[in-house]
């Protein structure tokens, strides 16, 4: 009987440090704005860059600066999710009418993509690539991948971007391809607005998930998660064992 409950008991501290390997792991996968920057190679100079943690629950970072008059740059970081991410610029604060960037890295070829699209409307017929009303700077538009984070990086022709912002994350092993590069619903969505002479962002709503995305998971009624709870209760049924 003895080894029957330290088998148990075993199979629970087991189940609760599953977490805590998990985060350990992801913590490769992380950004912050007391982070150094791991790009080489931009079209700019980020050494001055202003930084807002934009989405802290999808851990999106965005950098940006006026590097000359009229001329943005900006660089978005996100846990490389083997998904699209992306940033769109509202007038309104709805998709519909905005213009995005957007990009990826294919998880077998590795290869990395970015483009601007045209949320033209909902349906993903509507979300029209190489169209859209960003002044992107040629050649300044590029995704790459370190430490399984995403950098989508660019410059935008403009006396002050539109500070209503979108952010986004698409479905998990989809990537847009060859001929039309089509754009899957976003599994994840959130909008800020940000002001671009002080830094600070208004968040809007802090998650609004798309078709087929898992919602959280539940508490227990005294604040602990189900697996904390059961192991609470294993532990007093053993007591009286």
């Amino acid at each position: 009987m003895k080894l029957c409950s330290v088998s148990f008991i075993s199979s629970l501290i087991a189940l609760q440090l599953l977490p805590l390997f998990t985060i350990v792991n992801g913590q490769q996968a992380t950004d912050s704005c007391n982070s150094t920057l791991p790009l080489k190679d931009l079209a700019f100079d980020s050494r001055h860059h202003q930084c807002v943690e934009v989405w802290r629950v999808q851990n999106y970072i965005l950098r940006y600066a006026r590097t000359v008059e009229n001329t943005w740059s900006f660089i978005l970081s996100a846990p490389d999710s083997s998904a699209y991410i992306g940033i769109g610029f509202s007038t309104t604060g709805q998709m519909v009418g905005s213009s995005a960037v957007v990009g990826w890295i294919t998880s077998d070829s590795r290869s990395g993509s970015a483009k601007q699209y045209l949320l033209g409307g909902k349906s993903p017929g509507e979300v029209i690539p190489d169209q859209g009303d960003l002044k992107i700077i040629n050649g300044s538009l590029k995704i790459e991948s370190v430490s399984s984070r995403l950098y989508l990086s660019f410059q935008l022709r403009a006396e002050l971007p539109r500070e209503r912002l979108l952010y986004a994350r698409g479905p998990a092993e989809f990537f847009p391809s060859s001929p039309d590069f089509r754009l899957r619903e976003h599994q994840f969505m959130t909008t800020t607005t940000i002001n671009y002479n002080t830094g600070p962002a208004t968040f809007g709503p802090s998650m609004s998930p798309g078709p087929g995305s898992s919602p959280p998971s539940p508490s227990s009624a005294y604040g602990l998660s189900p697996s904390l709870l059961f192991l609470f209760m294993g532990l007093v049924a053993l007591k009286f064992y």
